[in-house]
């Protein structure tokens, strides 16, 4: 408009002047999109516009604060009840923004299940720990029982070791917990609209402490319970490794018990119960599937043929010989690559979610209340503009829908997340044929030149909403006037491209002749925005024009902050996923290196060991890389579809790079723990056992 300050600027009936300019408002991180410039005048000069008559289409908004923020609820309880027709819409201050709230709900999700995720590997990194620790320690372990200790005692004595350790670990833990949030602020603080105000939360800070100590007894009683049944007759044998037997039942009952215990504490003190149950469920319909899974790979393992090749011969043999960790390493990295293809599946569909929100080609303006003899030289002024690729046009009405298949509104059954459609008016159009990014899932679209009886088209989520189909019918009031029309289509309409469309289509033949203004967007390059904008407004100053560049621009700013903290989570997710399943392989390292030596006296190469083990490693990564795969997708595929609420895409090329890197990582480290040993002579190990 090239006014500055001081200027006169007139609305309606009267004029004023200009003594401010907006740069930015807190409320507008919450509102992605704003019809018209945003004006602030007084009470009075509104009043003084003469722009409030009778028939005005007007929205007042009445922001009320309680004194105590508890009785939100019930205070929207009492409105509703003392009013339940004046079709308000009651929001609190948890639900300001439904769209900004939507992206919020799904962090609060992803960090929910980052932080489950997190504890399952955490427990598989201790369990792996817990075992190699236990595994060093057998001949120890074998002469306290030969001195007369119980295998109670040697229980009691390690888990007092390993409970006190974690204890430790999480006094260390809670310490970088807490003092985040104040290094977030100190790094990222200037970059929020508003300002975050970090505080300690001790019954936090217990409740993590608790996860954290019964996730470490939970997976270290089943290599407890076994170092306690070792036998003294170890010391005789030459070499002692860490057995493979069963606890036995009393330490299955003291799992369970712990486990229970930590389900019932996840589930009462997560943001979401709903979820927690569902991990849980999957967590351990998870483990079944890989012991059973793992079970039947070692045993059909044993009965292949033996390979000509004695390097894979000896990685073969070793998945099923008897005393073999295989089962325990197939395990723990089949689970373990597991989380990780679910953290990184749900991340990468929680990135196109927010990418796929702003349009890559969207309208650079729209143009409200063009007028029907105004139409015509729009479009030969638009089309003529330089860059222009398409312009669009609808004639728009304004609409209240009263009836839903013969059912006042009032008495009908509608699902609450489509009641904004039958509050007070909305906007409608009519058109001969279908709108581009428009699906038809139900019924069929009309002839270009219908003109029989009414007929409407609606989205399918307002149709599931109120309960109605194809057949069915629509009463809506337009100036008083009730249209009923047989719906005949159900469409599904992709409003992230910001393309002209609308919920509620008539067929042509029955609005023509009703007042009626005109909707337009144009799609051109930014560097003839400016140019076309002088044009258009210049010619039809009656027009409203919306830039979408500028509220794009802070929709984009908004959501890849969004995408920059859910990419943060996952990759701190990912990395101690990676280390945990090093830590997993590397739990049985003492007796690899035993092999080793064996292979050694019996002539083997440093090559035909490497080789051996690298055939064993390979072989399970291979194996749990399938398993993971299949499970790690069909949980992120519910997750994604059944709890996030979003289209649920599949990343292969994903997937196989985290289980490359996992399978890589997992072998470097495996192999790097023998190389010491392989490069010593046989006699210093075998002085040793």
């Amino acid at each position: 408009l090239r006014l500055t300050l001081g200027d006169q600027l007139r609305i309606g009936d009267d004029t004023f002047k200009i003594r401010g300019v907006i740069t930015s408002e807190p409320d507008r991180t919450i509102r992605a999109f704003t019809l018209g410039p945003r004006v602030m005048i007084s009470q009075k000069g509104l009043e003084s516009t003469g722009l409030i008559q009778p028939g005005s289409l007007i929205r007042h908004a009445y922001r009320l604060r309680l004194a105590d923020r508890e009785q939100v609820d019930s205070f929207k309880e009492q409105v509703q009840r003392a009013f339940p027709e004046a079709g308000w819409q009651l929001r609190s201050w948890r639900e300001a923004a439904p769209r900004v709230r939507f992206f919020l709900d799904r962090m609060n999700l992803n960090l929910t299940l980052l932080g489950l995720c997190s504890l399952l590997v955490g427990g598989l990194g201790v369990s792996g720990a817990v075992r190699g620790y236990l595994g060093s320690k057998v001949t120890h372990i074998a002469t306290m029982k030969c001195l007369g200790a119980s295998g109670q005692l040697v229980m009691t004595a390690y888990l007092l070791q390993i409970m006190l350790l974690g204890a430790m670990a999480a006094i260390c833990g809670l310490t970088a917990g807490a003092a985040t949030p104040f290094l977030i602020k100190q790094l990222t603080g200037s970059l929020l609209p508003i300002p975050i105000v970090p505080a300690v939360h001790p019954q936090v800070l217990l409740k993590s402490a608790l996860f954290g100590l019964l996730i470490a007894l939970i997976f270290s009683l089943k290599p407890l319970g076994v170092a306690g049944n070792v036998s003294p007759a170890i010391l005789f044998r030459g070499y002692a490794g860490f057995p493979g037997q069963n606890p036995g039942p009393k330490i299955w009952i003291a799992i369970s018990l712990a486990t229970i215990t930590l389900g019932s504490l996840a589930v009462l003190t997560s943001s979401d119960r709903r979820l927690a149950l569902w991990f849980i469920a999957g967590a351990l319909a998870t483990f079944a599937l890989f012991r059973l899974a793992t079970q039947i790979l070692l045993r059909l393992s044993s009965r292949l043929p033996r390979p000509s090749n004695p390097s894979l011969r000896l990685g073969l043999g070793n998945l099923y010989r008897r005393g073999s960790a295989a089962g325990n390493a197939l395990f723990s990295l089949g689970l373990g690559l597991t989380t990780l293809v679910i953290v990184v599946s749900i991340q990468a569909n929680l990135n196109d979610m927010v990418t796929q929100t702003v349009p890559k080609e969207a309208p650079a303006f729209f143009f409200l209340d063009l007028q029907t003899h105004q139409v015509e030289q729009f479009e030969q002024i638009a089309r003529s503009q330089p860059g222009v690729s398409k312009v669009e046009r609808y004639p728009t009405l304004r609409g209240r829908i009263v009836a839903i298949d013969g059912v006042p509104v009032e008495q009908a059954q509608i699902s609450p997340d489509v009641k904004w459609a039958v509050r007070g008016d909305r906007f409608l159009s009519y058109a001969g044929e279908i709108p581009p990014e428009t699906e038809i899932v139900a019924g069929n679209w009309w002839p270009t030149d219908y003109s029989g009886p009414a007929k409407v088209s609606i989205t399918a989520d307002i149709a599931k909403g109120f309960g109605v189909s194809v057949g069915d019918s629509l009463t809506v009031n337009i100036l008083g006037r009730e249209v009923t029309a047989e719906i005949s289509s159900l469409r599904r309409v992709d409003w992230s491209t910001l393309d002209l469309n609308f919920a509620i289509l008539f067929a042509p033949g029955t609005l023509e002749n009703a007042p009626q203004t005109h909707i337009a967007s144009l799609h051109l390059p930014a560097e003839n925005q400016e140019q076309a904008f002088r044009s258009i407004t210049g010619t039809f100053p009656n027009l409203s024009t919306i830039s979408t560049r500028e509220v794009l621009k802070n929709v984009t700013r908004a959501l890849e902050r969004i995408g920059t903290a859910f990419q943060g989570m996952a990759a701190i997710a990912l990395i101690s996923g990676f280390l945990v399943l090093a830590g997993a392989v590397s739990a049985d390292q003492h007796r690899r290196i035993h092999d080793a030596v064996i292979f050694k006296v019996c002539g083997a190469t440093r090559g035909n060991i490497i080789a051996s083990f690298t055939a064993e490693f390979l072989l399970i990564g291979l194996a749990a890389g399938i398993i993971s795969a299949l499970i790690g997708s069909l949980a992120s595929y519910g997750i994604t579809e059944g709890l996030l609420k979003i289209d649920y895409q599949m990343h292969p090329t994903l997937i196989g790079l985290t289980l490359l890197t996992g399978i890589t990582l997992t072998l470097f480290l495996g192999l790097l723990g023998t190389w010491k040993a392989l490069g010593q002579k046989p006699a210093v190990y075998l002085r040793i056992d």
